[in-house]
């Protein structure tokens, strides 16, 4: 399973949900979802923003997890 830490990112970079819909333009709730682990299924779009955001690469917003 691919987990899209988020979370943590918002944490590390001491920001929030909001701040990041209102620099990228991502929509407030599908941000809520991928912090709340309900939305795994995100375009490249998004994270390609959240990269421009956060500074980072994309190993940095995902992970692999295996599923047991």
């Amino acid at each position: 399973m691919i987990k899209i830490k988020l979370r943590q990112l918002l944490w590390d970079n001491e920001t929030t949900a909001i701040a990041v819909h209102r620099a990228t333009g991502i929509s407030s709730s599908i941000l809520s979802e991928i912090i709340h682990n309900k939305r795994t299924n995100v375009g490249l779009d998004i994270i390609n923003k959240l990269c421009i955001y956060f500074d980072c690469d994309i190993i940095d917003i995902l992970e692999f997890v295996k599923e047991k």
